[in-house]
């Protein structure tokens, strides 16, 4: 509970400097002549502060949320080598290797439909 405590008390100091900061802010703005340019100028800045805030997150996220995923994907693989078997194929000459490539793509696909499927599983159980 400690913690909690001292956690409202760096935010009420936090808000309080905040505050402070808008009022000497406000003041200074208003001893200027061009204070509504000033006020959307202030505005701006720190709307764009808050979304560069924000886009740093989201890079942070993604970035972390990649390095959790698994690189490798089988279907991306086998469905290029399986239009590869299918162009063997269809030389007439090279069917038996043809169907040799489309045969190794489809056990790719169906390895990755499996690890789609298991590792989803594996998520939503929470572990």
């Amino acid at each position: 509970m400690a913690e909690s405590g001292n956690d409202y008390e760096e935010n009420r100091a936090a808000d309080e400097r905040v505050e402070e900061l808008t009022r000497e802010l406000a003041d200074r703005i208003r001893s200027m002549p061009n204070r509504q340019e000033l006020t959307d100028y202030a505005v701006s800045l720190l709307k764009e502060s808050n979304e560069q805030q924000e886009h740093a997150e989201l890079v942070r996220d993604t970035s972390r949320k990649a390095g959790e995923a698994d690189a490798f994907n089988p279907i991306a693989f086998g469905i290029p080598l399986f239009v590869i078997g299918a162009v063997l194929c269809a030389t007439g000459i090279l069917i038996g290797p043809g169907l040799g490539v489309m045969a190794i793509a489809a056990m790719m696909v169906l390895y990755g439909f499996g690890v789609s499927v298991f590792s989803r599983r594996r998520n939503s159980d929470g572990t």
